[in-house]
């Protein structure tokens, strides 16, 4: 029987819930199609040794709004620890939000449409 328990296992599950939620691709090379290999064991090592930002760029911390939004999901727990660490070492932009890019459109094209019935509407 697989222990989930094990560092290993944490870090390749934290690595698959920021792929899906927030588009990181860090630590994974794509292989073909829809596969892609993850090196879960460099993404855990890099986060407990590093010392110095990987992308001073990018170094940030999370807002208290996102703190808030995260700390009512299941995950928050454990996220925020892992996303202040990820933006102390410049691995991830936390000022840019913590949206998937993958799905920007859907959020622009929410908001936008309802603007557009209305004014369709009152012509």
């Amino acid at each position: 029987m697989t222990n989930f328990n094990t560092p290993e296992m944490r870090a390749s599950m934290q690595l698959f819930m920021l792929r899906g939620a927030y588009g990181y691709n860090g630590f994974s090379e794509h292989i073909g199609g829809n596969m892609y290999k993850v090196d879960s064991k460099a993404f855990r090592e890099t986060l407990e040794n590093a010392t110095e930002p990987i992308d001073p760029s990018k170094v940030s911390t999370l807002s208290a709004g996102q703190m808030k939004m995260l700390n009512s999901t299941a995950s928050g727990n454990w996220m925020i620890p892992l996303l202040n660490r990820m933006g102390q070492l410049g691995m991830m932009d936390l000022r840019e939000g913590l949206a998937n890019p993958k799905f920007a459109h859907l959020n622009r094209n929410t908001s936008y449409n309802p603007t557009i019935n209305a004014y369709k509407r009152s012509i």
